[in-house]
């Protein structure tokens, strides 16, 4: 009776095993950047966001400046139910709005699906908080 070699038949089956890997490696790999991505792009938004509202006249003018300037950006297409935005301020010294330091927080839910390609279950909320200073001499 001959000898019989199965080593053709293990290889096959390994390189199967490592193809897998791989393909699990490059979506992780492709997950990874897009989240990267929303968090970089939610950092823009948020410091766009602060510096359009300290660049107002009052406070009121500010919030509505902030608020713009989300949704300007490409958050609404990018957030699961859009972004939301979270407006304060603290007065100056003097108790006025110039000098005063503003603050924006930027909270954006991204669904996992679309940072993977892929089906998978599950979301990501990425938060970014800026604050910027009201030029206290702007005329």
């Amino acid at each position: 009776m001959p000898t019989r070699n199965d080593a053709g038949f293990i290889g096959a089956v390994e390189v199967v095993y490592l193809a897998i890997a791989a393909l699990v490696m490059v979506v992780f790999i492709g997950y990874l950047g897009r989240l990267s991505a929303a968090g970089v792009q939610v950092t823009n938004s948020a410091q766009d966001a602060a510096r359009a509202a300290s660049l107002a006249d009052d406070p009121g003018a500010a919030e509505a400046a902030a608020s713009s300037a989300v949704n300007r950006s490409g958050l609404p297409g990018r957030c699961s139910g859009g972004p939301s935005m979270a407006f304060s301020w603290e007065p100056s010294e003097l108790g006025t709005w110039r000098g005063a330091l503003v603050t924006v927080s930027v909270t954006c839910t991204v669904a996992n699906q679309s940072l993977t390609g892929v089906w998978t279950p599950g979301v990501r909320t990425v938060t970014v908080t800026d604050q910027q200073i009201v030029d206290r001499y702007r005329r």
